[in-house]
C-alpha cells in the first residue's frame, strides 16, 4: 500500500497509525505514506522514491519492482511506473486545485478529502464486460495506470499537470525466432530467473496449484530450485461433485510433482460471507466467481507466515492460447467459411450447441479495420453480460458500450491483429482481474506473484512469430514449455479446467446467493434481479454482475460499514 498527494496544506492529519512523510515543496507539501509491508519511502539524492517490492524487507528489493514513484526536485516532476509484474491498481487524481493524490487503494484517497463518487458513464460498459478498461475506473475522475505504463506529473506554478502516460509497448516479432521447442526452453529460462528472486523469502513462499498446465510449471520450477514444496487449491461448495475437476486435478498434479499439497474447501455459509469481504478488501466488483475463493483460502487455508503467493495467471493469448485467434488461423476455417460448406453447418447448428459456437466464429472473421464497429468479435470475446439488457437498461447503444475501449484499441493500430487482441486482454480483463486479487490478497496479508508477467517473459513471448505460436495442436507453447519443466504427459494432454462452475449451480432463484437479494434490493429494484436470475450465460451474468455492483455500491460509494452488510447477511442466511 502506498500514498502520495501534493497539495496546498498537506494532508497528514487526516491519517492515523500509518507511516508518513511529510515535507514542504514550495508553496505546496508532499504527504507520503508507506506500509512496510510492501512499500518503502527511500531518500534520494535529487528528491526521494517510493517503492513496492515483494522483497521491500531484503536488501534485494530494487531487484524485483512492484511499482516505483520517483520525485526529482531539479525539474519539478513525479514519474509513477508500474510494472507487468506487478498487478498492483494505481489510481490517481487531480483537483480542479491542482492539486494531485495517488493511492493503490481508494479508501486511502477518501481520507486525504478526495470526494469519492460512482462514475456513471462506464456502466453500460461494466455491466456487459464485468471491468471498466483503464485508465477509467467505476470512480468519478479517478484514474488509474496501465500495467507496464507510466504516468509523468510536472509541477508548474504549485500545480500538478499531466505531462505524459506512457503505455507498455511489447517488441515486435522477432524473424529470426524459427523453433517453438527453443521458444519454449527461453521462455522456461526467463521464467526460471523471475522465481529464483524470490528465493531469499523461500520460506515464506507458497504456491497455487490448480493442476493445469501454468501452475504445474510454476510449482516444478519453484521446486527444482528449492524455493518451495508448498502448493494450496480450493474448490467451489456449490459445484456438483461429477463436474468438479479442481480437486481431482490437484492432487493429481501435486502427488506427480512431489508437492505438499493442501486442500481447502469452504462451506456456502463462508462463501456468501467471503463475497461481501472479498468486495470490501477489492475496492471493486469481482470480475470472476473465483476471486470470493481465493480470498478465503487466503484467510482460512494458507498458513499465516507463507506471505508470497506465486500464481499461474498470464499464459493467455499473448502465448498463443486463444480459440478465436487460433480457429481463424487454421487452414480449415478458411475452407469452413466459404459456402456450401457455411451454410450445411447453419443447418447442423439449430441442433447442436457445439457447431453453434463455430458458426458463431466463422460469421464474424477477424477483421483489423473494423475495431470501431461493435460487431466485431473482439467486442463478443468477453461480453459476458446481457447487451440488450444493459442498452435498455441505460438507455445506449452498442457503441456507446465500446467507445472508451475502441479508444485504447486506436492506440495500437499499427501492430498485428494478434498484437492488438493480446494487448486488450492484457490492458483489460487480465489487469483487471490482478488487481483484484491482488488487493484481496494485501487484505490477508498475502503478495501475489505472477511469474508469467514478468517483463523479460511477457517481452519475450510477444516476439515470437504468431506462426509459431498458433502452431497446432492449440496451447502448442504452453506445452513444449511443460515439457521442459518435465510435467507429466497426463498434466499436459488432458482437458484444461478453467475452475468455473455453471450458472445452473448458483445463478437460479433460490441457489446460494439468494441470501444476497435483500441486501441487493436496497440498490437494484427486485423485479429486475429476478429476471436475471436463469441458467442461461448471459443473464446469470449481469445477475452476478448486479450482485456485484449493488455489494460494491454500498461499501465503497455509499460508505457503509461491512460490519452492516454482514449482520444483514447474517439475518437472511
Amino acid at each position: 500500500m502506498f500514498f502520495i498527494s501534493i497539495t496546498k496544506s498537506g494532508v497528514a492529519q487526516n491519517f492515523q497509525s500509518v507511516k508518513v512523510e511529510e515535507f514542504n515543496l514550495h508553496s505546496s507539501k508532499i504527504t507520503v505514506i508507506t506500509d512496510k509491508f510492501l512499500s518503502d519511502f527511500i531518500t534520494e539524492p535529487n528528491g526521494f522514491s517510493v517503492v513496492e517490492s515483494p522483497l521491500i524487507n531484503t536488501p534485494d528489493f530494487r531487484n524485483n519492482i512492484f511499482l516505483n514513484i520517483t520525485y526529482d526536485s531539479k525539474n519539478d516532476s513525479v514519474n509513477i511506473f508500474k510494472s507487468t509484474i506487478s498487478g498492483r491498481p494505481i489510481y490517481y487524481h487531480i483537483n480542479p486545485n491542482g492539486e494531485f493524490f495517488c493511492s493503490t487503494h481508494i479508501s486511502m484517497l477518501r481520507s486525504a478529502g478526495v470526494p469519492i463518487a460512482e462514475n456513471t458513464d462506464v456502466l453500460p460498459e461494466f455491466f456487459v464486460f464485468r471491468f471498466v478498461m483503464p485508465p477509467n475506473t467505476l470512480y468519478k475522475n479517478i484514474y488509474q495506470l496501465f500495467s507496464g505504463g507510466q504516468l509523468q506529473i510536472k509541477i508548474i506554478d504549485s500545480k500538478c499537470h499531466i505531462k505524459s502516460i506512457n503505455l507498455y509497448n511489447p517488441p515486435t516479432q522477432n524473424i529470426k525466432i524459427k523453433s517453438i521447442t527453443e521458444s519454449a526452453l527461453k521462455l522456461y529460462d526467463y521464467l526460471s530467473e523471475s522465481i529464483k528472486k524470490l528465493k531469499i523469502r523461500k520460506n515464506e513462499t507458497a504456491v497455487l496449484l490448480s493442476g493445469g498446465i501454468d501452475s504445474s510449471v510454476l510449482s516444478a520450477i519453484l521446486k527444482i530450485n528449492s524455493i518451495t514444496r508448498i502448493s494450496y487449491s480450493t474448490r467451489y461448495p456449490f459445484e456438483d461433485p461429477k463436474f468438479d475437476l479442481e480437486k481431482k486435478y490437484s492432487l493429481s498434479a501435486a502427488q506427480a510433482l512431489g508437492m505438499k499439497h493442501h486442500y481447502y474447501e469452504p462451506t456456502n455459509k463462508e462463501y456468501l460471507i467471503g463475497f461481501l469481504e472479498a468486495v470490501f478488501n477489492a475496492e471493486e466488483p469481482l470480475h470472476h466467481l473465483q476471486s470470493v475463493l481465493f480470498h478465503l483460502l487466503f484467510k482460512k487455508g494458507i498458513r499465516e507466515e507463507k506471505q508470497i503467493i506465486v500464481n499461474g495467471q498470464g499464459a493467455g493469448t499473448t502465448f498463443g492460447s486463444n480459440s478465436y485467434l487460433y480457429i481463424q488461423n487454421r487452414i480449415l476455417f478458411k475452407l469452413l467459411s466459404k459456402s456450401p460448406s457455411i451454410n450445411l453447418l447453419r443447418t447442423g447448428s439449430k441442433f447442436s450447441p457445439r457447431v453453434k459456437n463455430l458458426v458463431d466464429i466463422l460469421n464474424k472473421p477477424i477483421s483489423k479495420n473494423s475495431f470501431s464497429n461493435p460487431k466485431n468479435p473482439i467486442w463478443s470475446w468477453m461480453d459476458y453480460g446481457n447487451k440488450n439488457w444493459a442498452c435498455q437498461h441505460f438507455n445506449v447503444t452498442e457503441n456507446d458500450i465500446i467507445k472508451e475501449r475502441y479508444k485504447i484499441i486506436n492506440e495500437f493500430q499499427n501492430l498485428s491483429v494478434y498484437d492488438i487482441w493480446s494487448l486488450y486482454s492484457f490492458f483489460g480483463d487480465e489487469q483487471s482481474t490482478l488487481s483484484i486479487w491482488s488487493k484481496i490478497g494485501e487484505g490477508n496479508k498475502k503478495i501475489i506473484y505472477t511469474p508469467y508477467y514478468d517483463q523479460t517473459v511477457l517481452d519475450y513471448a510477444f516476439s515470437i512469430p504468431w506462426k509459431l505460436k498458433l502452431h497446432r495442436p492449440e496451447g502448442y507453447l504452453r506445452k513444449k514449455l511443460a515439457y521442459h519443466a518435465q510435467i507429466p504427459k497426463f498434466i499436459i494432454n488432458r482437458p484444461k479446467s478453467s475452475f468455473g462452475v455453471q450458472p445452473d449451480r448458483w445463478a437460479k432463484k433460490d441457489d446460494v446467493f439468494e441470501s444476497l437479494i435483500p441486501l441487493i434490493s436496497k440498490v437494484f429494484d427486485e423485479k429486475e434481479i429476478r429476471k436475471m436470475q436463469s441458467s442461461e450465460p448471459k443473464k446469470a451474468m449481469t445477475y452476478w454482475n448486479m450482485l456485484n455492483y449493488s455489494i460494491w455500491k454500498r461499501l465503497h460509494i455509499n460508505n457503509e460499514l461491512l460490519e452492516v452488510l454482514l449482520e444483514e447477511l447474517n439475518e437472511t442466511i
